[in-house]
């Protein structure tokens, strides 16, 4: 008897194994199998199935984005949510960019993820789920925030102010047709603000310029690569060579005097490849 418990020891089963290396071999196995095969097995591989899914306290739902059938996405939403459910320190969430979650998920999403400090939409949900900002109330430790805008402005500035009243932003990314009155928002609602991402958006030179005034002086970083800026008339203004040159001057002479400022990304059409494969497009 002493014997066989000896053995045992010395043979561990696969659900004794460490957690560290058992999530490494679950990461090599496919998605299918991840989801439907390996939390099956055991409680152990349950646990770990999630923590290989869920890494690093990262609700990434962009998994969702790779699953085709609606089997395999009713798998990921139930474990989805026996991750949200089993752990309450989640600090960063990605939602995906195809699949749209409904009004009543976000919110049950946003109540068990109080503590999260980054949220990033990549796509319309905005405009699906009308009432994001109703989440927005849920993150207050929230200090990442990056969305994609969509075609109905005024919720822009719906949610603009609901993330200065509930939230202390210090990186702020939004995407898309970008007014002069968010801008503005922007610019007189978050004063201690480090970093500002435009990238891949369209603006007016009055709203790059209104950022670049001086206001927010805590400002440490900004991006508007392949950003198209309009004229006071809307027209492209790197559609013009010299009108495109006067702009770049005037803009890195402001961006060379604002004194918080140390990297200030963009690019110009007619030398970006990616604005030109745009506009050819």
């Amino acid at each position: 008897m002493k014997k066989n418990k000896e053995t045992r020891s010395s043979n561990p089963s696969w659900e004794d194994l460490n957690f560290s290396i058992l999530s490494l071999i679950f990461s090599c196995l496919s998605l299918h199998e991840q989801l439907f095969l390996l939390p099956r097995v055991c409680h152990t591989w349950l646990s770990v199935t999630l923590d290989t899914l869920f890494k690093n306290s990262i609700l990434d739902l962009r998994l969702l984005d790779k699953l085709d059938e609606e089997e395999q996405q009713l798998r990921f939403t139930h474990l989805l949510r026996l991750a949200i459910n089993r752990f309450n320190g989640w600090v960063s969430i990605y939602f995906p960019r195809k699949h749209i979650f409904g009004y009543f998920a976000t919110i049950y999403i946003a109540e068990k993820t109080p503590n999260v400090s980054c949220v990033v939409l990549p796509c319309d949900t905005i405009s699906r789920v009308s009432s994001i900002y109703i989440p927005l109330l849920y993150w207050k430790q929230l200090k990442v925030f990056h969305a994609r805008l969509s075609p109905d402005k005024g919720l822009h500035l719906h949610i603009i102010s609901q993330l200065v009243i509930c939230c202390n932003i210090s990186e702020l990314g939004f995407h898309g047709k970008i007014t002069e009155k968010e801008v503005l928002a922007i610019v007189e609602g978050f004063p201690k603000l480090r970093i500002l991402d435009f990238s891949d958006s369209t603006l007016s030179s009055k709203a790059l310029f209104m950022v670049l005034d001086g206001k927010l002086k805590y400002l440490y970083e900004l991006n508007v690569l392949h950003c198209l800026i309009e004229d006071v008339d809307g027209k492209d203004i790197g559609a013009d060579m010299d009108r495109s040159r006067d702009f770049k001057k005037e803009m890195l002479e402001k961006a060379c005097t604002f004194r918080s400022l140390r990297k200030f990304m963009h690019c110009f059409g007619k030398s970006c490849e990616h604005c030109k494969d745009k506009s050819q497009a």
